[in-house]
């Protein structure tokens, strides 16, 4: 008997860990905003909607993703939503974590995604070019100077770089970072 109870702790220990474990994770991605500091790329990537472009045709969209201020992201393939959750940048090693649902990510998106939940994408070349905003108006994005990034997603569990890789390269038409309605203190990057 004191046995089966000594076991019973030890398996209730086990589920208490991995339960902290697993909140402490989905906390972090949901409960944390990227950072809206000027100057950042965190901001830089929140500041609107990317496209894929295949040439100069806007209308050959592929990929489009978005990824808002308040650390939600979409992924949609044309007009399809492949992929939502929650993200966070890391801005050393210029990645960008995802934290899915099982039921938010469709079974092209599937190849993409680690445990069910978790997927990476890493973004290089991220230029980024803005008009200066008038006093009471929005910044514009400097047309022929769109801002551009280039996303890689890799299949999950690839490490030796020899499964399946998807590489966009993108551009921002729409600038839609609004700090003017956020909780973020503006005189702050004054």
């Amino acid at each position: 008997m004191k046995v089966l109870k000594g076991f019973l702790r030890f398996i209730l220990v086990v589920v208490a860990i991995v339960l902290i474990f697993a909140i402490v994770i989905i906390c972090t991605y949901v409960l944390g905003s990227p950072n809206t500091d000027t100057g950042t790329e965190s901001r830089n990537i929140v500041s609107g909607p990317w496209t894929e472009v295949v040439g100069d045709d806007p209308k050959a969209e592929l990929y489009s993703f978005d990824f808002n201020q308040s650390g939600e992201f979409k992924i949609a393939k044309g007009d399809k939503q492949i992929a939502d959750g929650w993200f966070k940048i890391d801005e050393k090693s210029r990645k960008i974590k995802l934290l899915m649902l099982p039921s938010h990510y469709t079974e092209e998106f599937a190849p993409y995604v680690n445990y069910k939940v978790l997927s990476e994408v890493s973004f290089s070349n991220l230029k980024f070019q803005i008009k200066e905003a008038e006093f009471g108006k929005d910044p514009e994005i400097i047309k022929d100077k769109e801002p551009t990034v280039s996303f890689l997603i890799r299949e999950a569990g690839d490490k030796e770089g020899s499964g399946e890789t998807l590489v966009m390269n993108c551009k921002m038409y729409e600038y839609t970072l609004d700090l003017y309605s956020s909780e973020h203190d503006l005189t702050r990057n004054a």
